[in-house]
């Protein structure tokens, strides 16, 4: 019978499943009733603790713990706390400043294709060169490299005229910055 935690971490580095699990049911109750001591959200406190459970055995091959394991534990919902507490202040900053509520109302009004369209619409608006160079960049996916050897430009010279581009775009659409900002990064890079 295995006792120690060195032993079970060995063991879980070897893909020892019920070494995991015993590992697992040894400290569970003492990470929760840590966890709630600081989030008191039950919820929270089994995610947290089932989330650094799963990344002790995803990285199972790897870890190395020089404390002991319950040390190392505590440590890690400490910092988990501090992770859902920070997220938790950032969600309520958010609400308090209003912007989800913009955003909500933006969602109601507008599809990803009508923002798309206006984003077309505008950099049709661009001169001819610079919106050459930015369909390359963002529709063609070209680097500034291989933009500036395809039309014989240096590549300074393409990074300046795909941020004119940006800013042009960015004052034209200001009403839909939100938007138009996770367009171009999630869509366009």
């Amino acid at each position: 019978m295995l006792d120690t935690d060195k032993e079970l971490l060995s063991l879980i580095g070897l893909d020892d499943v019920r070494a995991f699990q015993k590992l697992y049911h040894r400290y569970w109750d003492q990470l929760i009733k840590q966890a709630y001591v600081r989030l008191g959200d039950m919820s929270a406190c089994e995610d947290l603790v089932q989330d650094i459970f799963v990344d002790i055995w995803n990285k199972r091959k790897t870890i190395s713990v020089h404390s002991s394991v319950k040390a190392y534990l505590l440590t890690a919902v400490k910092y988990q706390v501090y992770r859902v507490i920070d997220l938790r202040q950032r969600s309520c900053d958010l609400e308090s400043s209003g912007l989800i509520d913009r955003m909500r109302d933006e969602t109601d009004v507008l599809s990803f294709e009508e923002i798309y369209h206006r984003i077309e619409v505008v950099v049709e608006k661009l001169p001819p060169r610079q919106r050459e160079i930015f369909k390359l960049s963002r529709f063609g996916q070209l680097s500034a490299q291989e933009i500036a050897e395809k039309l014989q430009l240096s590549p300074q010279t393409v990074h300046n005229k795909i941020y004119q581009s940006l800013t042009f775009i960015k004052a034209e659409l200001k009403h839909f910055i939100f938007w138009w900002a996770c367009i171009l990064i999630f869509h366009f890079l």
